[in-house]
């Protein structure tokens, strides 16, 4: 696809420069009235200098922008005539902006940000390109036209280009914070400055693939005990909403004084059936006062260090995401990054903030000449096994490796915790919902006993 180079007006009517790749001059004049530019000169980019690769917009196109001039008027034109063409000339730039407004709402599509799994291939496939020996540039255009998802398609477009122009591809990447976090960022850029710009890439692609992996893991091992908890409510809303209110018709003839346990469920169903909505307007204010609580530092703070104190779960955390601290710093320091900025920029890994404080007044001490085992010793929350390979890293100067190792060994122990999760998740929920089953049935049955023991009498 040819790429045109372009010179115009922008919305402040400045001049601007730059490029844009289109099949052709229509679509690539188009394109740049979307952006709000009016384009007055366009030119191939691919260095032709003849006549016929350079474009020059007729100026009837460039007048019936509303920021361009009116053309002059020529003697023989009367002044009416002038201020005639001039307002019809007017009207027919509202129109067209008008036109254009309303074709790019309903051509719009929805921009869907790339999963995972389309970062993944982007770097691996990048490093393939790059270690052959392709350009940059060539590489990154090479793979837009295999991309499906429009948006990151979109977000290609636009760093190819950019690069064209001269950006730095870690500049280029910054751009787009919400697909390429600071780590991908601050690794490529640590490449590019080292001139190891494919290797750095590999292990991006590795790193990536191997979060990506632990996180589908995860989730892998959740959805039968959400699937139960999910169906087993749905059972018990059934019965306390529409079974129970059936029932309660039959004890209410009775004129008979019911036991505690029915009153407790027949209680319970009314609530439930007759004031439904109100307790999910509730519950929609509670998740927003927690929400809100959930934001603020101190409320954070507290939220996770009572998920820390958890059983199985608060350990199962820890692992995890030191797992991933590990394997993130490690990747920043050997592509060549010091360790004080390699810190700070794998915390950002951190989610929990009892773990990302203490990795951080860690650092304070190492800043000042002091150790990075040490504070986090008297922390008293990291895996020990981290803390002995950072400590060993220390002594032997190969902090990367050592960080590797600890990253292996604590991959184990999640696998260990997710097993444990999920078979302690699935009786405990099989055991929940039989109790309230069994409950609901036996506050039900005892009016029917007592009833029978009184007419055996």
């Amino acid at each position: 696809m040819p790429i045109f180079a372009y010179t115009g007006l922008n919305a402040k009517g400045s001049k601007v420069k730059g490029f844009i790749e289109s099949s052709n001059k229509q679509e690539a004049l188009f394109a740049l009235k979307e952006k709000g530019v009016y384009a007055t000169d366009m030119v191939l980019s691919d260095g032709l200098s003849s006549a016929s690769s350079s474009v020059r917009l007729p100026s009837s196109d460039y007048s019936s922008s509303p920021l361009a001039p009116a053309p002059e008027a020529s003697p023989s034109a009367s002044p009416v005539k002038t201020n005639s063409a001039f307002k019809i000339s007017i009207k027919e730039s509202f129109k067209l902006t008008f036109k254009d407004t309303l074709i790019k709402l309903l051509n719009t599509k929805i921009e869907k940000k790339p999963s995972q799994t389309d970062i993944i291939m982007f770097f691996k496939e990048l490093y393939s390109l790059i270690n052959s020996g392709i350009p940059l540039y060539d590489s990154i255009y090479e793979q837009k036209s295999d991309v499906k998802n429009h948006y990151f398609k979109k977000i290609l477009s636009e760093i190819s280009l950019s690069i064209k122009e001269g950006k730095s591809f870690s500049d280029c990447l910054s751009s787009y914070p919400s697909v390429f976090p600071s780590l991908i960022v601050s690794s490529v850029k640590a490449g590019e400055e080292s001139g190891s710009l494919a290797p750095v890439l590999n292990k991006v692609a590795a790193y990536s693939e191997e979060k990506y992996n632990t996180v589908k893991k995860i989730k892998a091992s959740l959805i039968y005990p959400l699937i139960m908890t999910v169906v087993g409510f749905l059972i018990l809303f059934y019965i306390v909403v529409y079974v129970v209110p059936i029932i309660s018709k039959i004890f209410k003839s009775m004129h008979h004084a019911l036991p505690l346990p029915t009153r407790i469920v027949l209680f319970g169903s009314f609530l439930f059936s007759h004031y439904l909505i109100l307790f999910l307007l509730l519950a929609l204010v509670v998740y927003f006062f927690f929400k809100k609580y959930a934001n603020t530092v101190k409320g954070r703070r507290n939220i996770d260090t009572i998920f820390l104190k958890i059983p199985i779960i608060g350990k199962f955390i820890i692992l995890n995401e030191v797992n991933l601290f590990s394997q993130s710093l490690s990747m920043l320091l050997t592509s060549g990054i010091n360790l004080n900025r390699a810190i700070t920029i794998a915390s950002s890994n951190f989610r929990n903030t009892l773990l990302k404080e203490a990795i951080l007044d860690a650092n304070k001490s190492l800043e000042e000449g002091n150790g990075l085992s040490g504070p986090l010793y008297k922390s008293n929350i990291y895996p020990p096994i981290f803390l002995k390979m950072v400590k060993a890293g220390e002594k032997s100067s190969n902090i990367e490796e050592m960080l590797l190792t600890a990253s292996n060994i604590m991959k184990s122990e999640i696998d260990f915790y997710i097993i444990s999760l999920t078979s302690a998740l699935e009786p405990a929920m099989v055991i929940f919902m039989g109790l309230m089953v069994g409950f609901i049935v036996i506050s039900i049955m005892l009016p029917i006993f007592e009833m029978s023991s009184l007419i055996n009498k």
